[in-house]
C-alpha cells in the first residue's frame, strides 16, 4: 500500500510542479492545466497500452503484497 500512496504523491506532486511552473511563467491556470493533459492528445495506441500496463502492474504488485500478508498472517495463526 506504500508503493501506491508514494505513486501517486509524486503524481500529484509532479503535476502540481508542472502547472506552477506554468503559472509563473504567465499562462493561466486553465492553460496551463491543458499543457499538463496535451501529451496524452498525440500518443497512440501502443503508448495508451504502455500506461495502462504500468499502472496496472503497480497496483497488480500491491494487491499480490496484500494478499501474501494475509496468508502469512493466517498462516502463523
Amino acid at each position: 500500500m506504500k508503493v501506491l500512496g508514494i505513486f501517486v504523491f509524486i503524481l500529484i506532486l509532479s503535476s502540481a510542479l508542472s502547472v506552477l511552473m506554468d503559472v509563473l511563467l504567465g499562462f493561466s491556470l486553465s492553460h496551463s492545466i491543458t499543457h499538463l493533459f496535451s501529451p496524452f492528445w498525440v500518443i497512440e495506441a501502443g503508448e495508451y497500452v504502455m500506461i495502462i500496463f504500468v499502472f496496472l502492474l503497480t497496483i497488480g504488485q500491491q494487491i499480490m503484497i496484500i494478499k501474501k500478508n494475509k496468508a502469512k498472517k493466517n498462516g502463523s495463526s
